[in-house]
């Protein structure tokens, strides 16, 4: 099913970020995404591996979260998957917007953006684990 594919465990840990990025990013290069393409999987990649590492976890332990990266015709998959607490970040509500910019808290707009950026995106809980899927427009 679908086209080549990218599979990398990693740790629940922020040094995992940026080693991530340039995998990803180097088995895309061949495929020359446009600029926006790979704006929007950089953001999706850091913001979901960001909520795992920080809040998927209910103790300091290693535990690894499984990305896989899927070239399909017309979009990018990235499907993570993680055995932490339940959480579907699909039905997460969008914060309330702030009376003023004092008011206004840092963070929080992750998960909106991924939703923004999307063109498909499926969460399930299954076996014990988090599976979160998330589309790309290949551009």
């Amino acid at each position: 099913m679908g086209g080549p594919a990218l599979r990398l465990q990693l740790a629940n840990d922020r040094a995992a970020l940026e080693p991530a990025r340039l995998a990803v990013l180097a088995f895309l290069a061949p495929f020359s995404p446009s600029a926006r393409t790979v704006y929007a999987i950089e953001l999706v990649l850091e913001e979901v591996l960001t909520n795992e590492i920080k809040y998927a976890f209910d103790d300091h332990a290693e535990h690894p979260i499984e990305l896989t990266v899927r070239l399909e015709p017309d979009a990018v998959v990235l499907h993570f998957e993680d055995g932490g607490v339940a959480f579907d970040p699909l039905q997460a509500s969008a914060p309330q917007p702030p009376t003023s910019i004092d008011d206004a808290p840092v963070g929080g707009l992750g998960l909106v953006l991924v939703r923004s950026f999307a063109t498909s995106a499926t969460y399930e809980r299954r076996d014990g684990r988090n599976c979160l899927t998330i589309g790309v427009a290949l551009g």
